[in-house]
């Protein structure tokens, strides 16, 4: 049984798509949520949906004095941390020769400095958690890559690298492990142009047939933020509908 009832968790990018599913599957099991993402707005909407054990703080994940705070407001509001979802994410679509130095770091500072300086600053409270647990989300691209997406490949890789090294240094404290979804029907793709049918249409890459739902990752984060995965750490686990099989 995936037991998270009483659980305090930070989620980065969670005011919509895999971070707010995966809020609102935590919240559903009697977990207690911080979201996390840099808009306000929409954020706060978030939160309200959950109800009372929500609670939103507006963060950009990469900048070292933002995350600081959170860890200040985390510490005064909870004192320690049982999970920390690392999911905020940017996909710039451009191959290497279009790909200009601006998207490059800010890929970069987004996809890895960001779950580096959450890890970093809320370390600590993770050590005074219960059974604490980190998952990064990830990407198959990260050992698949395609072409068009030059930057967006390299962080994922990255950010897998990043989960090994963490295990490895916070083990036996604190588990750390990762996801890797394929193509998952969420508002990133709209923010780069696509339609919910060609969106649809990506299903077909897929050996089961369909692109994936925010809550077939959600459901996979849950069980690894539970004490049903106690004997999982650095784990880097497809959930793809069958991408990386062949």
């Amino acid at each position: 049984m995936m037991d998270v009832r009483g659980k305090r968790v930070v989620i980065s990018g969670s005011s919509s798509g895999i971070g707010f599913e995966t809020a609102r599957m935590l919240v559903s099991a009697g977990a207690e949520v911080c979201l996390v993402a840099r808009r306000s707005e929409p954020l706060a909407e978030a939160a309200e949906k959950l109800g009372a054990t929500a609670w939103s703080w507006v963060c950009d994940i990469a900048e070292e004095k933002a995350v600081s705070n959170l860890a200040a407001e985390l510490r005064s509001r909870w004192g320690g941390l049982d999970g920390l979802v690392n999911n905020a994410g940017i996909a710039p679509m451009a191959g290497v020769d279009d790909t200009t130095t601006e998207a490059w770091d800010e890929a970069f500072a987004v996809n890895v400095r960001g779950p580096f300086l959450m890890c970093r600053e809320l370390g600590p409270l993770l050590r005074k958690g219960r059974s604490p647990v980190v998952v990064n989300v990830s990407s198959t691209l990260a050992v698949r890559a395609i072409p068009g997406m030059a930057a967006y490949n390299a962080t994922k890789a990255a950010l897998n690298q990043l989960t090994h090294s963490l295990a490895l240094e916070w083990a036996p404290e604190v588990r750390v492990n990762a996801v890797m979804p394929a193509v998952v029907d969420t508002p990133i793709h709209a923010l780069r142009g696509m339609s919910p049918e060609q969106v649809a249409e990506m299903g077909g890459l897929h050996p089961l047939g369909r692109v994936g739902e925010p809550s077939d990752v959600a459901s996979m984060i849950l069980y690894l933020l539970s004490d049903s995965a106690s004997w999982m750490t650095g784990a880097i686990i497809p959930v793809d509908g069958g991408v990386l099989a062949g």
